[in-house]
């Protein structure tokens, strides 16, 4: 005898034919995580690779107005005292002529805690500890020195094991006193030192 069917039936039918299983729902969940872990990393990896670049074009930067500052002056940005914190140094550097045209985030690794110095309503900005992750000069260096001289740098290394969160994990990214901008591996620094050359950070010196 054959059952009757009834807008009721016909329903149920027709959304037991649409749903999943558990089973089906489980391997798509699967699926799902996998991916996101395949692409995750690769994504992590490319926001890296952005920051570094970012990073390099800063350095690169400052680096050029501090040569134009030194060639008209025969030194480098440095502030008065003895190993004076970077930010007052690179602030000297702001107030040239050939630093004028630099920008706040220049003064920011991407891959920093730091934010950007605020410009007032003239467009000048000042920095400070909390606004400027790069390390510079810590003493008055001649124009005349070696190109393999270290302007500038990160002023940290990435290091999770000692709750270090920010820059780069590893290395630092260095402008030198001839112009060029490279990575410096934290194995290359010398076990003394927080960072390379006679650079100082937000800090200064000892």
């Amino acid at each position: 005898m054959k059952t009757q069917a009834t807008p009721e039936n016909a329903f149920e039918n027709k959304v037991r034919s649409q749903g999943f299983t558990l089973v089906e729902l489980l391997v798509v969940i699967a699926i799902i995580g996998t991916l996101a872990a395949m692409f995750s990393s690769n994504i992590l990896s490319a926001l890296r690779k952005g920051d570094e670049v970012s990073c390099t074009n800063n350095l690169r930067n400052i680096g050029q107005a501090a040569i134009s500052f030194s060639l008209e002056r025969r030194f480098f940005p440095v502030a008065k005292g003895t190993t004076p914190p970077a930010y007052m140094s690179l602030n000297v550097l702001l107030d040239s002529n050939e630093g004028s045209d630099l920008s706040p985030n220049v003064f920011t690794c991407p891959s920093s805690l730091d934010e950007n110095a605020q410009k007032d309503s003239d467009g000048n900005f000042v920095l400070d500890e909390l606004s400027c992750s790069y390390a510079w000069l810590g003493k008055r260096t001649k124009s005349s020195t070696s190109a393999s001289t270290a302007l500038g740098c990160d002023d940290t290394i990435a290091d999770k094991e000692n709750d270090i969160e920010e820059n780069h994990e590893g290395f630092v990214i260095v402008v030198y006193a001839g112009g060029d901008v490279n990575k410096l591996d934290a194995s290359e620094i010398p076990e003394d030192r927080d960072l390379p050359g006679s650079l100082v950070g937000q800090e200064g010196g000892d």
